[in-house]
């Protein structure tokens, strides 16, 4: 009854995907990430460090389909900066998360976004040097590094690519909710995927050692489209993938990435929300279900 009830909720607000090809995606989706690396070094800059890189992530604001970094103290009281996908717009958010001030990045380059940013930080009563773009990890390179304006090229590509943002967010934290151990769902600017760690065994000084991870990525060098996927991780590497059961939808990946995916070609395959929702509610309910059995004894 349970899962009836929480595919009926998540069919209820499901965004029919399949306006856009998966792989047209791609280009806008880059244009994003090069967006939410300014909400990241925010984060790394004004906020104190963590060990797992955690105050550089964002979250998705429903409400708002905004994707917001972690809370900053100024003069004002809190704020923090966010995203918006199908825009491209940068925007300041109050305690009170209303947006005092935005800007729009198509066809303005990185050092004047980053300018308006340091103002912004200004404005709060900080130290607007303190704000450099020293990303501490990888990111492909994008012509916006060298230069070139961003550039909102074509709204519905942006507004596609938002529609799957948000399913993954609303499937995502229904899954997540029934672990006690779930970690917060976050975005991260590395890798730009949503995800959620989940530790289902522990040793007697309390700390993990064996978890499995559910969440939506971006087209990487392991798929070239945005996918879902189910992983597992082990302190022992004892979470063999062998004798895989069938999953209900998606596949199997072992070589570079070990786990459980879902491709959105695959989801666009069905035409209808309450069919889209299900296949990826039957998918994950099943990966999820595959990769326990894997970490068990």
């Amino acid at each position: 009854m349970e899962s009836i009830n929480m595919l009926e909720e998540l069919t209820a607000r499901w965004n029919v995907l399949g306006a856009r090809d998966p792989k047209d995606l791609a280009p806008a989706i880059a244009q994003i990430h090069r967006g939410v690396q300014f909400v990241s070094m925010v984060g790394k800059h004004y906020l104190e460090h963590q060990a797992d890189d955690s105050h550089t992530n964002m979250e998705w604001l429903a409400d708002q389909r905004l994707l917001a970094g972690r809370w900053i103290s100024g003069e004002k009281g809190r704020f923090r900066l966010a995203v918006a996908p199908s825009t491209l717009e940068l925007a300041f958010l109050d305690e009170h998360s209303n947006a005092s001030s935005g800007f729009q990045l198509d066809g303005r380059t990185k050092d004047e976004v980053l300018e308006w940013v340091r103002k912004g930080l200004q404005e709060q009563g900080l130290d607007q040097n303190a704000l450099k773009m020293d990303l501490h990890y990888d990111v492909p390179v994008h012509e916006t590094d060298e230069g070139a304006p961003f550039r909102l090229f074509d709204q519905s590509v942006f507004d596609e690519a938002t529609r799957v943002r948000e399913n993954a967010e609303r499937v995502l934290h229904i899954f997540r909710r029934r672990f006690d151990t779930a970690s917060e769902l976050r975005v991260w600017p590395h890798h730009f995927d949503s995800g959620s760690y989940i530790p289902v065994s522990f040793d007697e000084a309390g700390s993990a050692i064996k978890s499995f991870s559910i969440g939506y990525a971006i087209p990487d060098g392991t798929v070239d489209e945005p996918y879902f996927y189910v992983t597992t991780w082990s302190a022992k590497s004892d979470n063999e993938y062998v004798d895989l059961p069938q999953l209900s939808s998606g596949e199997w990946l072992l070589s570079p990435f070990q786990g459980a995916i879902l491709r959105l070609s695959e989801i666009e395959s069905a035409a209808h929300a309450e069919s889209q929702a299900r296949m990826v509610f039957s998918f994950l309910e099943s990966a999820i279900e595959a990769s326990l059995s894997i970490l068990s004894p």
